[in-house]
């Protein structure tokens, strides 16, 4: 019997037995050290972190309760160790050994290359980073996939805008060293964490633009495939300032529902569902006498079904012109778990009740079932 232990690593709770917490907490200590003198220390230990949490949650993912001291030593033979840095032999890395106080043996690592994730790429963007990203996922040149589309566009396949615009929108932004690794789809491992936070890839480098801006000569193709990507840079904004003015009148109709539902729910609540007669006296609002309470369910439900779009929709614009941090995917199901709750109470509330509403000078009936 052996005693247990949770901790949270890189945001995650996991049980753990004693001695692969000793092991890690060894192996996290001599990170560290090792990179104490080195800029973006915190970053490159976090990072790791991270990156150790996702192999320890594969592993619960596949039904395993608690974190043994095989998978601690696993997870730390796959990231590598602060010694396998340094100019030692070669043979003195192989087999089993003691190092910093941690043992270390020989495991087979998973067969087939680092899996790729496709994100935006911030160190070679132009506009959003998109065409960088997807070039870095394909491993493709990001100069000929940028000529391509401009092509494409000079040959009338406009909808390559809106498309951009929605990648622009749904597709997340590296950020961190091991996104980036993970784009490129290299290895993510202490290594290569190190590498990438140490030579400067973790800040927000200009990219093409430093490039295109450079003083350094450059041929023909290079100058007109410069001058192409500038203008369609511009056209770029230009069309989504275009697309933010066209959906202004959405917003607007959007946030004055979402205000009368406000208004409504709040005088239901103050006043009783009597205030309805007067705020909609055009409605026949049977359901209201039988039953007030599915109207201030209804009108909780409708500020949520109205106020979910118009937030999402405001935060996507305003995403993409401040640059903010795209929201958590645990926040995006949940807000969509939400808003297909308060539709189907929308729905049901509709259905307990009988509905007559005026239009022109008939009368549509709207029979519950």
């Amino acid at each position: 019997m052996k005693k247990t232990l949770t901790v949270n690593l890189g945001g995650t709770v996991f049980h753990i037995d004693e001695d692969a917490y000793r092991l890690l907490d060894n192996y996290l200590m001599n990170l560290k050290h090792h990179f104490r003198k080195q800029e973006g220390a915190e970053e490159i230990v976090n990072d790791i972190e991270n990156r150790i949490s996702e192999l320890f949650s594969e592993k619960i993912s596949k039904g395993q309760q608690v974190i043994t001291l095989i998978d601690a030593e696993e997870v730390i033979h796959r990231m590598g160790k602060p010694e396998d840095l340094s100019d030692e032999e070669p043979s003195k890395q192989e087999g089993s050994s003691e190092h910093g106080g941690y043992h270390h043996e020989t495991y087979s690592q998973e067969s087939g290359s680092p899996r790729r994730r496709l994100f935006r790429n911030p160190d070679d963007k132009v506009v959003g980073g998109v065409l960088g990203g997807i070039a870095a996922y394909l491993k493709v040149n990001v100069s000929a996939l940028r000529l391509i589309v401009i092509l494409l566009l000079i040959f009338g396949v406009g909808t390559l805008i809106p498309v951009y615009i929605v990648c622009w929108i749904v597709i997340p932004e590296a950020t961190t060293a091991a996104e980036k690794l993970s784009m490129r789809g290299e290895e993510v491992n202490m290594e290569n964490i190190g590498k990438t936070v140490t030579d400067g890839f973790e800040k927000m480098a200009d990219g093409v633009n430093s490039y295109i801006k450079s003083e350094k000569p450059k041929d023909f193709m290079t100058r007109l495939v410069d001058g192409m990507v500038h203008l369609f840079s511009l056209l770029s904004k230009v069309f989504l300032v275009i697309l933010a003015l066209i959906f202004s009148p959405v917003l607007l109709v959007l946030s004055f529902v979402f205000v009368g539902l406000i208004i409504g729910a709040i005088a239901t609540l103050a006043g009783g569902s009597a205030i309805i007669y007067e705020l909609l006296p055009s409605l026949d609002w049977n359901m209201i006498s039988a039953s007030p309470l599915i109207v201030i369910v209804a009108s909780i439900a409708g500020i949520i079904l109205v106020g979910i779009p118009l937030a999402s929709l405001l935060y996507g614009i305003l995403r993409v012109i401040f640059n903010w941090q795209p929201m958590i995917p645990g926040l995006k199901i949940t807000l969509l778990i939400l808003w297909v709750v308060s539709l189907l109470t929308i729905i049901l509330c509709f259905s307990q009740s009988n509905w007559v509403f005026p239009y022109y000078h008939d009368i549509w009936y709207v029979t519950g079932i």
